[in-house]
């Protein structure tokens, strides 16, 4: 296919897909298939979100460096949608493919195991977007910090758990500042950054998931679910955001119907500079699954 871009690799290392610190990487060989572009792509343990399943961010972001992969331009990333559509099991082998859409800088990107489809994303690689209003996610980065919760039926997730797998685990644990509302400090390692100093944007899908179900997690209990699981994912990305500077991720429930939950989310810092936002739908479930 003329507009995908296969370049002949020097040698056979792989793609690093996010910080090498994380593990995950892409094959350097890739081929042609039916008009996509398919890599194999290396999920190792440690980056659970339920135990033995690749955390939801995680999940959608890896479209992110499939999408950089072929593109020509090498412009700010602007937007990830994806939707999930099975669990993504870690410590194994899946492909992922990519293939440019009729659109500009859009890409359509998949993640499968064997026959089975597990994401479908569409990423954007057109430039930043210009600040959004979102003056009540803001709001959420100037309260006072509030304690955060060990005990939850993720200890693993690399993100929120407070016993996880993975030695650069973030262990940003779910606050809330009120029914429905999360605030959460974070100061991103500098290995979690690339030469600029800046976060991979893989960790910003990471950091950006976790609190939207957290911000429903009044409505879990109440409906006696064990947990939710991400369904629906859409970020959009302002700018770059910096390693080893406080930031928060803040998350607000905005509704729940059935066992539908809809929440966003957002990284800002205490200065009011807002660097992505997040909206996530998830469906809440009797029983998580669990790749152990």
């Amino acid at each position: 296919m003329s507009d995908l871009r296969v370049l002949t690799p020097v040698d056979d290392t792989p793609v690093p897909v996010g910080p090498t610190v994380l593990g995950m990487s892409m094959s350097a060989e890739a081929r042609v298939v039916d008009g996509w572009l398919e890599r194999e792509l290396e999920v190792p343990a440690g980056l659970d979100g339920p135990a033995g399943i690749l955390q939801g961010g995680f999940a959608t972001g890896v479209a992110i460096a499939a999408a950089r992969a072929v593109d020509r331009i090498d412009a700010p990333l602007t937007s990830l949608d994806a939707r999930l559509f099975a669990p993504t099991p870690l410590d194994t082998t899946l492909t992922i493919r990519v293939r440019p859409t009729d659109v500009t800088a859009r890409y359509e990107v998949e993640t499968r195991h064997g026959e089975q489809t597990l994401v479908a994303a569409t990423v954007e690689l057109a430039g930043h977007d210009p600040a959004p209003r979102v003056y009540d996610l803001l709001e959420l980065a100037t309260v006072p910090i509030p304690p955060g919760r060990t005990d939850s039926p993720f200890p693993h997730c690399f993100v929120c758990g407070g016993d996880p797998r993975h030695e650069h685990a973030l262990g940003i644990l779910p606050a809330w500042a009120g029914e429905g509302r999360i605030s959460q400090p974070w100061v991103a390692e500098e290995v979690l950054g690339d030469e600029r100093g800046v976060v991979d944007p893989l960790l910003v899908s990471a950091v950006l998931d976790c609190p939207t179900v957290w911000s429903a997690w009044h409505e879990v209990e109440a409906n006696g679910w064990e947990g939710a699981l991400l369904g629906h994912y859409h970020v959009r990305f302002f700018g770059d955001a910096p390693v080893m500077e406080p930031l928060r991720t803040v998350a607000r429930l905005d509704g729940v119907d059935g066992r539908k939950v809809r929440a966003r989310g957002a990284l800002v810092d205490e200065d009011g500079v807002v660097y992505a936002t997040s909206s996530g739908l998830h469906i809440g479930v009797a029983q998580l699954p669990c790749g152990d």
